[in-house]
């Protein structure tokens, strides 16, 4: 992580929405009795440079990141047995960045992969909580915070 680049990134972009771009949810065994958690997590990140019109009707510059969240939980329960998998839940956000001023493609780079991800964070962790919530399952553990 180079503090220097996401600095300079941060200082030539605005916030401009977060969007929850797609989503899935699947379930592969109707009972989680009695079952010890295991995961895998997953996360990727793109990024696109574009120009828009804003609701002003002005043409912007704008950075959008995509970011691709995923949890599959597995039965740990028996260690001798292969996991078995419990269920999956997968999202991806949208972050859309006005730039102010031109901005390195490094800087970019280097400001999605840490603060890109930062800002979505508390919503994929509210997104598989009610998800969870909803399908009456037991919750992973999500981290309060990302760190990169």
């Amino acid at each position: 992580m180079d503090k220097e680049l996401i600095a300079q990134a941060s200082e030539n972009l605005k916030l401009l929405d977060i969007v929850l771009y797609e989503s899935g949810f699947k379930q592969f065994v109707g009972s989680h009795d009695q079952v010890q958690l295991g995961q895998q997590n997953k996360l990727a990140v793109r990024a696109e440079l574009g120009e828009a019109v804003n609701h002003q009707n002005n043409a912007i510059n704008f950075f959008r990141v995509f970011v691709d969240l995923g949890i599959r939980v597995n039965d740990i329960s028996n260690a001798e047995a292969e996991p078995q998998l419990l269920y999956q839940i997968e999202a991806t956000f949208r972050i859309d960045y006005e730039r102010t001023n031109n901005v390195d493609e490094k800087a970019l780079t280097e400001f999605a992969h840490c603060n890109a991800v930062s800002n979505i964070w508390p919503f994929w962790r509210q997104f598989v909580f009610s998800t969870t919530n909803q399908a009456h399952l037991p919750c992973p553990d999500i981290p309060l915070t990302k760190t990169p």
